[in-house]
């Protein structure tokens, strides 16, 4: 997507939202404690493996049990049946009748709209909440447990039916042209604050007695969305920061990261990590950066402005953390106004500090630089995650024959990249789309691949 059409499509949109306590929503509560996993269940059904379609059988619980995790093998890519987001609609249909994404993708533009999932580790579950412009209105929040290999819903969309004419007409949704008014109102009243106040990126419908705080638009979330374990939240860091506490199933805090406000805030491509003091550090490489943010989740306050990972020519770049440490990779461009052999740096969040870096490789198995399309033709959303087994990168990326899995090694100098190959079909990736859809769960010793709502999950056992 160009850069004049994303910032020609911020102008506009919206969605909103109603309260899992009023709608019905499934939580699973009775089986864990917040951000930690019940583990495998203990029943005798064992499920099924056939064809690399896993069929997990379950305790009384809901529970995968143990035995029929046992079934998967290792080093394949196995589907998990019955795993499709998309499956939810009917329960959203029950609790909201009538209800409809005007988007034009419908539950895809959850999942492939540039939105990466959050994701638990310790708790073994990941969250989807994404849509934006004109592929989503839906903006509620979805919950996969690997502990049950199920769907649930954790925040209902907003109810279409209050929804303007012109809103639902309007084909762009990550701003409200409503709320927009509202906040202009408050700004030439000189009375609009930097926090919980309007802004163009929420429902305007949505705020009530009960929840004030109303519900954030459909956006594309990029790799901003993620879980943070000690307070047991989730926040959106696109557009403004929204917490959303998992606890009460409500949006808490919506604060803009700057006292004047910005139609643009943070926009495309925007990466959101954690430090280990529990300061959210926001990064952007797109048109609105160079530039990056802190913020202290501890005491809700923005932090002093600091250098951040780059500009344009970092923009949709791959990452995985570990710890305060975050690799990003950029792969490579054969020509154009970005042209590089690839580059990658290791980079620590908490002290903003350039650990290592690199941008020469060694290519293996056939590639080379001219493998790599050029930067008008190239993805602008890489993804990889970090294979400890094995010490290297699986990436997702595209060639010029098409999107491709490749193996980054870093422990060669100068880095290695060579195609990666696999057992089994591997999941196809969707051209361009492909951030951080890979996670790996320690605990699981297992990638989980988060596919598009109309197919099933994947695990891959190492």
């Amino acid at each position: 997507m160009s850069r004049w059409l994303i910032a020609l499509l911020m102008l506009s949109g919206c969605t909103g939202s109603v309260s899992p306590s009023d709608a019905g929503v499934s939580s699973d509560a009775g089986i864990r404690d917040a951000g930690v996993s019940p583990g495998w269940g203990q029943g005798t059904e064992v499920g099924t493996v056939v064809n690399d379609v896993w069929t997990p059988g379950r305790d009384n619980d809901g529970r995968v049990n143990e035995s029929s995790w046992a079934l998967v093998p290792h080093g394949r890519w196995v589907s998990v049946s019955d795993t499709n987001l998309d499956v939810l609609g009917a329960q959203v249909q029950v609790a909201i009748p009538g209800w409809r994404d005007y988007g034009s993708q419908g539950w895809g533009g959850v999942t492939e709209a540039w939105n990466a999932p959050a994701f638990d580790l310790a708790g073994r579950r990941l969250w989807r909440h994404g849509g934006g412009h004109g592929d989503s209105s839906n903006n509620g929040i979805y919950r996969f447990d690997l502990d049950s290999m199920r769907w649930s819903i954790e925040h209902m969309p907003s109810d279409t039916h209050l929804w303007s004419q012109a809103y639902r007409q309007s084909a762009t949704f990550a701003g409200c042209p409503e709320s927009s008014a509202a906040y202009h109102a408050e700004v030439d009243a000189g009375t609009w604050a930097q926090r919980d106040h309007w802004y163009y990126d929420e429902i305007f419908w949505d705020r009530t007695a009960s929840n004030p705080m109303g519900n954030p638009t459909a956006r594309h979330v990029y790799d901003g969305f993620i879980y943070v374990p000690e307070s047991d939240e989730l926040i959106v860091a696109c557009r403004r920061l929204w917490r959303y506490s998992l606890e009460s199933h409500t949006w808490t805090i919506k604060t803009h990261p700057r006292a004047n406000g910005d139609e643009y805030a943070f926009t495309e491509d925007v990466i959101a990590v954690l430090d280990h003091e529990s300061k959210l550090v926001i990064g952007s490489c797109g048109s609105g950066g160079p530039f990056a943010a802190d913020y202290d989740l501890r005491t809700d306050t923005w932090l002093a402005p600091r250098a951040s990972w780059g500009s344009w020519d970092w923009t949709g770049a791959a990452y995985t953390q570990d710890g305060d440490i975050v690799t990003i990779f950029m792969p490579p461009h054969s020509s154009g106004n970005y042209a590089s052999p690839g580059r990658w740096q290791r980079y620590d969040v908490a002290t903003h500090s350039v650990l290592a870096s690199g941008s020469t490789w060694n290519y293996e198995g056939g590639l080379s630089l001219a493998s790599f399309p050029d930067t008008d033709h190239a993805t602008d959303g890489h993804g990889m995650v970090y294979v400890p087994t094995e010490g290297v990168y699986w990436v997702y990326t595209k060639l010029n024959s098409g999107m491709a899995w490749l193996e980054l090694d870093l422990k060669t100098t100068p880095a290695t990249l060579r195609p990666k190959t696999f057992a089994n079909a591997a999941p196809v990736l969707p051209s361009g789309i492909a951030r951080r859809r890979a996670i790996y769960f320690p605990s699981l010793d297992a990638i989980v691949w988060m596919s598009p709502a109309d197919q099933d999950v994947i695990v891959f056992r190492l």
